[in-house]
């Protein structure tokens, strides 16, 4: 049964809160459960509307107590496209792009991945690692996480191939679940030691970061950041049907 009030209106009304000052950057938000019956949604439903802040930065994990309001001055807004009406999903690479899956399998979540995918911090769920070198130089490097479960539905998941149609796409054919919200975050961060090799440039160096998060109404289907680091010129499009 679907909840007669969506997570995003939700998310809408605290998001328009914090940036109005009417809640204060590090006040308590409302537990998942207060939301839920506050609004009269499922649990899981208020819990992707907090979600859905904390991806924007409009709310942080606090230990022990839940989320607390963040505002920054600088806060930039997710861009968020109904996928009927949105960028084309996948990449587009040159025809000389090597592009590779480092590795696939099943690795323990964060915090940070374990609340996006909604289960428990340190239950193991699907990473795939992936790079793309052009001309001999690394222009991106990726980690998508996605729920444990698909780990048995959809075995490819945990093969190092990148072969079309992507693994979304096979998700949605093995599953019957289709997307329904792709919500990108762009922010900037700098390269850890590992990011650093693989650009090729001193550890520090700002990177470009998108996350992405996959929803099929449901629950998430994919949670992924991409880095690209600052030679690489990235363009997107975006559709204005739907």
């Amino acid at each position: 049964m679907t909840d007669p009030v969506g997570y995003q209106a939700i998310a809408d009304h605290y998001r328009r809160l914090i940036a109005n000052r009417v809640i204060v950057d590090g006040q308590k938000l409302p537990s998942v459960r207060k939301l839920a019956e506050e609004w009269g949604v499922a649990t899981k439903t208020a819990q992707r509307a907090l979600t859905t802040l904390r991806m924007e930065g409009w709310a942080q994990p606090v230990p022990g107590l839940g989320y607390a309001a963040a505002f920054r001055p600088d806060q930039v807004a997710t861009l968020r496209v109904a996928v009927n009406g949105s960028r084309q999903r996948g990449e587009q690479y040159a025809s000389d792009d090597e592009v590779v899956i480092l590795s696939a399998g099943m690795e323990q979540t964060g915090g940070g991945e374990a609340d996006v995918l909604g289960i428990e911090a340190g239950r193991p769920a699907v990473l795939r690692r992936g790079r793309v070198r052009r001309a001999g130089r690394v222009i991106r490097m990726s980690y998508s996480w996605f729920p444990p479960e698909l780990a048995d539905l959809v075995p490819e998941l945990l093969e190092i191939t990148s072969t079309p149609p992507g693994s979304v796409a096979r998700i949605e054919a093995a599953t019957g679940r289709s997307t329904e919200i792709t919500a990108d975050h762009f922010s900037v961060d700098t390269t850890t030691l590992t990011l650093a090799k693989e650009f090729g440039v001193p550890q520090g160096e700002p990177v470009l970061v998108r996350t992405t998060i996959r929803h099929d109404g449901e629950g998430v289907i994919e949670y992924g950041r991409t880095y690209f680091p600052r030679h690489v010129d990235l363009r997107l499009e975006y559709s204005n049907r739907g």
